[in-house]
């Protein structure tokens, strides 16, 4: 099975495929929603993710590490330890509403020199909500973040990847401009999906599983994702082995440093693949995520 072709049948957000070289001449390779673009959920072209791999990476063998759903009151703070250990960098895509709980993570997390990011205020599913519900959600979360993290930055990752069917009819990107608009007077929220899913969160995944999955996501040959299983009118996810025939040899990749195997299995990773020459890097270092001549300061 073919990278991409992994990547379709085990997202779940997945707004229908496209085909990514079609798309790129559409659209340059870039993360932000267009200025000139009016984005409406009924444009095919407006949906969907595969336009926004990140391929400069592709077939350097550089990964960029990323963990959403923290910050984790003792496993985010392992995670620091062992990516200290190994001399990596990561990018951190927060829930919000825990940050406040749990303050002092998130600006050790900054203190150690990884980018933190906004994985939005709650993980609620952003089609779930009316515009207004996501429109506060985004403003409250950047301003959270931003407090921790005073860079220029501003990465948003969408909870489930779920975006441009919101409920009432928009489309979140002209939301985040809007936003952006309010909180820095210039378009500087920049989205970030992924090109490499670990399903770590499958309850039945292991260390191990994650291991080879990001392993085979470099070099080709079994990995491992979800799949959804009913039974007795009662939907659960399982993890499920597939084959990568093609790998990427690089991307971004999606992780969560809320489950201890994931943790576990991060160790494992850089032990193994530091020696075989794998690099990483964290987005503001990646073509696609650039910030470039932006300023993006909060306005007073």
């Amino acid at each position: 099975m073919s990278v991409v072709f992994s990547l379709l049948v085990s997202a779940a957000f997945a707004c229908g495929v496209h085909d990514p070289s079609v798309l790129g001449e559409l659209y340059p390779d870039k993360q932000f929603p267009d200025d000139h673009i009016q984005y409406t959920p009924s444009n095919p072209h407006h949906r969907g993710w595969l336009q926004y791999l990140t391929k400069s990476l592709y077939g350097t063998r550089t990964l960029a590490l990323t963990f959403d759903d923290g910050p984790h009151p003792i496993n985010t703070l392992k995670l620091l330890d062992i990516l200290d250990k190994y001399h990596v960098k990561a990018t951190f895509f927060e829930v919000t509403e825990i940050s406040e709980r749990f303050p002092q993570i998130s600006a050790e997390v900054v203190r150690r020199g990884h980018v933190l990011a906004s994985h939005d205020w709650r993980h609620d599913n952003s089609n779930s909500e009316t515009e207004s519900e996501f429109e506060q959600g985004l403003e409250k979360s950047l301003l959270v973040i931003r407090h921790i993290y005073q860079k220029r930055e501003a990465y948003y990752r969408f909870p489930y990847g779920a975006y441009a069917r919101g409920s009432g009819g928009y489309h979140h990107f002209n939301v985040m401009k809007k936003v952006s608009q309010k909180l820095f007077g210039e378009n500087c929220i920049n989205f970030a999906f992924w090109d490499i899913d670990t399903s770590d969160w499958v309850g039945d995944m292991t260390s191990d599983n994650i291991v080879e999955t990001l392993t085979s996501n470099l070099e080709g040959g079994r990995a491992w994702q979800f799949k959804t299983v009913t039974r007795g009118g009662r939907t659960t996810y399982e993890k499920e082995q597939y084959q990568i025939d093609d790998p990427s040899d690089g991307g971004v990749v999606l992780m969560h440093d809320i489950h201890s195997r994931t943790i576990e299995a991060v160790e494992k990773f850089l032990a193994t693949s530091i020696a075989r020459g794998t690099k990483f890097v964290t987005l503001p270092e990646i073509e696609e995520f650039a910030y470039n001549d932006l300023v993006c300061q909060l306005l007073p």
